[in-house]
């Protein structure tokens, strides 16, 4: 009820077009206040393990013999995922076999079995002799090596 009545006084009034801007403004400023929000990028243990697999990667593409200068990109899920070790026990009560679970603390802090790398969904190298068959099947042995990958995961293309 009370936005009609603001409705029906606005459509009374002189002065509209001033109502208009100010609303006009209002909206301007808070798409620029959300806008300007700045964004964290995500950055973990795991971001960290790809960017030095993809260093260590390119300094063996480019010692590879009829290679030049590489750049490689991996594409990985990003799910992180840890092994804990856990306790189990039994116990019987009242004839009722009971199995419990809990995990191991040490120090208050969770005991890791494994700490589980990313799954690499697959990998680009851009190097420069990879024109040359020869060259790029080496590229692509010494990937599928390093990487435990498949073959159709891993594409090399001839820098430019």
């Amino acid at each position: 009820m009370a936005n009609f009545l603001f409705l029906e006084k606005l459509k009374q009034s002189k002065h509209k077009e001033v109502f208009v801007a100010i609303a006009l403004a209002m909206v301007v400023l808070v798409v620029l206040a959300l806008g300007n929000v700045p964004k964290q990028e995500p950055s973990s243990e795991v971001d960290a393990y790809i960017a030095s697999m993809e260093t260590k990667l390119q300094k063996i593409v480019e010692s590879i013999d009829g290679c030049g200068k590489a750049t490689v990109a991996i594409s990985y899920s990003s799910t992180e995922s840890k092994e804990y070790a856990f306790e189990n026990t039994t116990s019987t009560e009242s004839g009722v076999v009971v199995q419990t679970s809990t995990i191991v603390l040490v120090n208050g802090q969770p005991l890791v079995l494994k700490n589980l790398t990313p799954n690499i969904l697959g990998v680009v190298v851009v190097a420069e002799g990879a024109n040359n068959a020869i060259t790029k099947m080496k590229i692509v042995d010494a990937v599928v090596t390093l990487l435990d990958v498949e073959t159709n995961k891993v594409q090399v293309f001839d820098h430019k």
